[in-house]
This record gives C-alpha cells, sequence and structure tokens, in this order.
C-alpha cells in the first residue's frame, strides 16, 4: 500500500547493486516464516533448481545445502512482506541458519515489513520507515490518473476530489485506485455520490472497497477469481486470462472476442490498481497515458498486445 515492495524492487533491480552482488535472491515470506519453507526457497533461488530433501535431518540437511549454494560469493537477500513477530524464531532458529551460509564479504540481508515489531526483532541496522504522501504528491498523483480530455479538471471536481484525496491519507494504492475510479466518472454528481459514499470509520479501506463496487459485475468475478491463488504468487497473463475464459467470466461482446476481452480486463484491473505488474515492462509505461474510457478499449489494446510475459499479483 505505502510502497515498501517497490521501493525494495527498485534497489534490488538497479545496475549499481547488481554489478556489486554476485547472487541476488528474492523470496516473498508473507505469515508463513517457517525455517524449512524458507531455506528451502533460498536454496532453490541460489541454484537454480528445485531442492528436494528427505524429511530426517531436513534442517542439517538444508543448512549444508545452503552453505555449498552460496559459498563466497557476495549476495543480497531480500525477505519480502514479513508478518511473524515471533522474536525467538527468527533469533533460535533463522537467522544463525542464514549466517552460518556467511557469503561473501558485504553479503546483506534486506526486510520489508508493515510491523515495527517485526523491524525491531530482525535490524541489526535503524530501519528504514517509509512515510505517507504529503498533500500536494497525493493531490499529484490522484489527479494524473483522475482527469483526461474526457473528465476536465474544474474547480468543482477539484474540489471534491480533494476531498477524496484527505480520505486516502497519502497511501499510494488508495489514491491509484480511487483515481483509477474517477477518470470513468465524467458527472459532477457522479463525482458528488462517491465522495460521500466513504463514511467507514476505516476511510482507507472504505475507499477501497469502494472502488471495487464500482467495477463492472464481469470484472469483479475475473478478479475474485484472483483469490484463489496463494498470497504473493505472481500470475502470468496469459495464463490467467485463459483461467478466466474456462471458467466462463468473460464473455464475446460483438467488438472483442474472447481473447481480446480478456486481454481488455487484465489491463483495466491493473489500470484501476486491482493487478499489480511484476515484470516491469512497457506496458504499464503506456497505461500511464491511458483513461478507462471508451477510447481506453482501443488505444489500450494497440499499446498493450506487442509486449509478452506480463506477470501480475494482487495487491497487499
Amino acid at each position: 500500500g505505502v510502497g515498501k515492495t517497490t521501493l525494495a524492487k527498485m534497489v534490488y533491480n538497479d545496475t549499481r547493486v547488481r554489478d556489486h552482488f554476485q547472487l541476488k535472491m528474492w523470496h516473498c515470506v508473507s505469515e508463513n516464516f517457517e525455517a524449512v519453507p524458507l531455506l528451502k526457497s533460498i536454496v532453490e533461488l541460489a541454484t537454480n533448481r528445485r531442492c528436494q530433501v528427505p524429511d530426517k535431518d531436513t534442517i542439517e540437511l538444508l543448512r549444508r545445502q545452503l552453505e555449498g549454494a552460496i559459498g563466497s560469493r557476495r549476495f543480497l537477500l531480500v525477505l519480502d512482506d514479513v508478518w511473524n513477530e515471533d522474536e525467538n524464531k527468527w533469533k533460535d532458529e533463522l537467522r544463525p541458519l542464514l549466517c552460518s551460509a556467511a557469503g561473501g564479504h558485504g553479503s546483506v540481508v534486506v526486510v520489508t515489513t508493515r510491523s515495527q515489531q517485526v523491524a525491531s526483532i530482525m535490524g541489526t541496522m535503524r530501519s528504514h520507515e517509509l512515510a505517507c504522501l504529503n498533500d500536494d504528491d497525493s493531490w499529484e498523483l490522484f489527479s494524473k490518473k483522475a482527469f483526461s480530455e474526457e473528465v476536465r479538471e474544474t474547480a468543482e471536481l477539484v474540489t471534491i476530489g480533494r476531498l477524496i484525496v484527505k480520505k486516502c491519507k497519502g497511501l499510494p494504492l488508495a489514491l491509484n485506485a480511487m483515481g483509477g475510479l474517477m477518470s470513468s466518472k465524467q458527472q459532477l454528481h457522479e463525482w458528488k455520490a462517491i465522495a460521500d459514499s466513504a463514511r467507514d470509520k476505516d476511510e482507507i479501506l472504505s475507499m477501497l472497497k469502494l472502488s471495487y463496487r464500482h467495477l463492472p459485475s464481469e470484472m469483479k468475478q475475473c478478479f475474485a477469481f484472483c483469490s484463489i491463488f496463494p498470497r504473493n504468487h505472481e500470475m502470468d497473463k496469459e495464463v490467467l486470462i485463459q483461467l478466466w475464459m474456462a471458467n466462463g467470466f468473460i464473455q464475446e461482446d460483438g467488438i472483442m472476442d474472447l481473447e481480446q476481452k480478456g486481454e481488455y480486463t487484465f489491463q483495466y484491473l491493473v489500470w484501476r490498481s486491482f493487478l499489480q505488474d511484476v515484470k516491469a515492462k512497457k506496458t504499464l509505461d503506456h497505461l500511464a497515458e491511458l483513461q478507462p474510457s471508451t477510447i481506453l478499449q482501443k488505444e489500450i489494446m494497440d499499446k498493450a498486445l506487442p509486449y509478452e510475459s506480463i506477470g501480475c499479483k494482487m495487491h497487499d
């Protein structure tokens, strides 16, 4: 929501970081912070092949495999989205195992988490806490997505838009989601109705729910289907579209065939911030120029189709 993983990805993919480390590994942790699956994943990342170990003496065998896989290489390991606040599990189990495969001088383990408790448990260095966006940056992010040739930035809409932005409390995910929603609303009364709808105690959750409620019913089905995948699972775009088609979530409309409609649905969900691109392809660069409207249907297909092997995952 606030951009922890996005920032970590930018650092991870930076050419200077790539050139400095001989081995880079990225593991999405979430709730599962058990030693065996974590070590197996790291071994697989380091060796680029499946790790198969027997149940007996699994931890010790994995420790030796990890030492052999990393060797003396200087490595960067990112543990993304750590939730578990069990201090003993980290200090008594996982940290000694990771330290046993010390790698080359200057090896680094980076942890992203929404919990200050996790940061204090893991940190040997001062944590870097991301702040939410200030008012000016929040408005810039929202307005860039909300306004277009079809939705003009009039004084009335700006006044209402600033009320919506205030309720997003500087959270980029909420601002992107609401900007995408408002970009499809051209009438003043539509903006007023949406601004008045978010009245829950948790305004950010209310904003996200509101954005979901305004999805077309067909797209709600497609998005809800993604919940069958594990948390932080990266979905291949083409496979996901085929699954939507196989389950009857996508219908031809006389303008686009099933695959084109699936492509449009995928790109629309990305634009509305329900799905997150994880392949850093050029598709998203083009999306910044588009609006979800009747014009979008043609332009989004023209611009997005040349780029293949796009992956995605659901936002946290």
